[in-house]
């Protein structure tokens, strides 16, 4: 009994627990930032449109990254987001029929990219882990004149009804890549405070009128 006792004091938390334990101060950064770019009231439209463009950019980035990794490829097979980001970004134009703020001056930004498929995974979570959040900042925009329906908000969409399914198959997806690669799971949690960092220094760099 004290042996049982002993194992399930020193057990190591698993790598779910340790991502949301060890990213809580970058995830509230950026949760802060898009919080007062998205509730502002009005919203501003142009801001919203640079925001988007600059997700499509990133997105781009790192989801080209991941196609060097297998595990990472094989999730993405139903998981890329540069559909419904290139969706968003179309609508926009055409409803406002201004011009979606170009990204070349961020082309040269020094943004970290996952250097290996341990890293690749923590990036993975954070862009996962935002469909959570999807629902909630959809509910706050529907309302807003700019949108017709889910027209212009189909990022915040994601996965609709089937983000809960989606984020439990890449929890479990997760826990299996960490069992199989024992001692990865630093990189990981490295590779999601990198995402962090880099979402929050280009959503400061959101133009706001």
């Amino acid at each position: 009994m004290t042996d049982n006792v002993t194992a399930c004091k020193v057990a190591k938390p698993d790598i779910a627990t340790r991502l949301r334990r060890e990213t809580r101060d970058a995830h509230c950064r950026i949760e802060a930032v898009m919080s007062d770019l998205l509730f502002a009231t009005p919203l501003d439209l142009q801001a919203y449109q640079h925001m988007l463009t600059l997700h499509r950019w990133y997105y781009e980035l790192v989801e080209a990254r991941f196609g060097q990794f297998h595990s990472t490829t094989a999730m993405m097979q139903e998981r890329s987001k540069l559909s419904w980001l290139d969706s968003d970004i179309n609508y926009l134009k055409q409803d406002s029929g201004q011009c979606v703020v170009d990204c070349g001056s961020f082309a040269s930004a020094e943004l970290d990219l996952p250097e290996n498929e341990a890293q690749a995974w923590g990036f993975l979570y954070v862009f996962e882990g935002a469909t959570l959040g999807g629902g909630h900042i959809l509910d706050r925009l529907r309302h807003q004149p700019y949108f017709k329906g889910r027209s212009g908000l189909r990022f915040f969409h994601s996965y609709g009804p089937k983000t809960p399914a989606m984020w439990r198959e890449f929890q479990l997806s997760l826990q299996q890549f960490a069992a199989a690669n024992p001692g990865c799971e630093k990189q990981i949690i490295n590779g999601a405070n990198l995402s962090f960092s880099n979402m929050y220094a280009l959503m400061k760099g959101v133009q706001v009128d």
